[in-house]
C-alpha cells in the first residue's frame, strides 16, 4: 500500500470523518460508490486493527447489515463452505499478516462486511462477498450519494 493517507484527497478525509463518525486513521480510498464518493477504505496496517479494509458508505454499511440480522453469516458460511473461506483466510494471512476480521482458526465467518469490504476493494475476490452482494436489494441510493458534500 501507498503511504496510506495519499490517495484520499482532503474532500475524501472529509466524506470518510461523515460515514464514520470520527476522524479516521490515515487510509486509502479502495473502491467508490457511484456517486463517487468513498465506499471502501484501507487503514494503515495496524497491529490493534485485524479489519485492514471497512466499507464506510452508510447505505451499503446498512444493506449488508440487514443480511447479516436474518441469519446471513451463519448462512453464508454453510452455503460456501469451510474450505474455501479458508482459502480466503490464507490468502489474506499471506498478504496482511492476519485472517478476515481477526477470527479464530478454521473455515469461519465473523463479519460479511469484512469480506465484502476486500471484494470490493480488489484486494481479494471471494465467494463470501459474491453470496452477500448477490443479496443486497438496493446497497446504494438511486438518486444521490449517502454521503453529501457539506454546504
Amino acid at each position: 500500500m501507498s503511504s496510506p493517507s495519499s490517495d484520499g484527497t482532503d474532500e475524501d478525509r472529509a466524506i470518510a470523518t461523515r460515514q464514520l463518525g470520527r476522524k479516521p486513521r490515515p487510509f486509502r480510498v479502495a473502491a467508490r460508490c457511484p456517486f463517487g464518493a468513498p465506499s471502501v477504505i484501507e487503514n494503515e496496517k495496524s497491529r490493534d486493527m485485524p479489519t485492514r479494509f471497512w466499507i464506510t458508505c452508510r447505505s451499503l454499511d446498512a444493506a449488508i447489515a440487514r443480511v447479516e440480522a436474518t441469519g446471513g453469516v451463519r448462512q453464508a458460511q454453510e452455503e460456501v463452505g469451510e474450505a474455501r473461506i479458508e482459502e480466503i483466510h490464507q490468502k489474506h494471512t499471506a498478504r496482511h499478516g492476519g485472517r478476515v476480521a481477526g477470527v479464530r482458526d478454521g473455515g469461519y465467518v465473523k463479519c460479511l462486511h469484512a469480506f465484502t469490504a476486500l471484494h470490493l476493494a480488489g484486494d481479494i475476490k471471494n465467494p463470501v462477498a459474491e453470496w452477500t452482494l448477490d443479496r443486497l436489494e438496493k446497497p446504494y441510493p438511486d438518486a444521490a450519494c449517502c454521503s453529501p458534500k457539506p454546504e
